[in-house]
């Protein structure tokens, strides 16, 4: 094997474990966080008091610390994956799927980063009782609306298309 050959299923596995990671936290914190709200309005449910509050920030705490790290590795060694590897995207439909989601999700995926970044900022300085949290929190939901939805459709098909991986051209020296 060589030194490419390495380096690409290196930068594969870490962009493989790393975007698991990332999307299991990033619909887990999905979850925790639409909890806090009543259904079709951004108000906290009747039964949270501000000491709840500093609660559930402490249980999304490291939600926010898993998606912000592990999407930032994901887009990097995919990146690097996409450099290193020998298959060629105009031959392999499959991968160049993966890409424009992965790729075309990328700009979205950071305005909704940005906000994380505030939080873990908060959150380092151990504020858990901010009610900045809550309006960055509320500033996620409302910023993209239903963007998270569309994302986690998007990346679900993502194991398809490396399972099945379709649209691939067979070389010349298949035949």
């Amino acid at each position: 094997m060589n030194i490419r050959r390495i380096l690409s299923t290196v930068f594969e596995f870490l962009a493989l474990s790393s975007g698991s990671l990332w999307f299991g936290a990033y619909i887990a914190r999905l979850l925790v966080t639409y909890q806090m709200f009543e259904p079709n309005e951004l108000l906290l449910k009747s039964y949270l008091s501000n000491n709840d509050l500093s609660t559930v920030f402490q249980t999304i705490f490291p939600l926010v610390n898993l998606t912000l790290f592990s999407y930032s590795m994901m887009i990097v060694s995919f990146t690097i994956f996409i450099i290193s590897t020998d298959l060629k995207l105009k031959e392999n439909g499959w991968l160049f799927i993966i890409s424009m989601i992965i790729y075309l999700t990328l700009p979205l995926e950071t305005v909704l980063l940005s906000i994380d970044y505030k939080l873990f900022i908060i959150f380092v300085n151990e504020q858990f009782s901010s009610n900045e949290i809550l309006k960055l929190i509320i500033q996620r939901i409302t910023i993209l609306s239903s963007f998270p939805v569309i994302l986690i459709l998007s990346y679900i098909t993502i194991p398809y298309f490396l399972i099945v991986k379709p649209f691939s051209k067979k070389s010349k020296n298949e035949n």
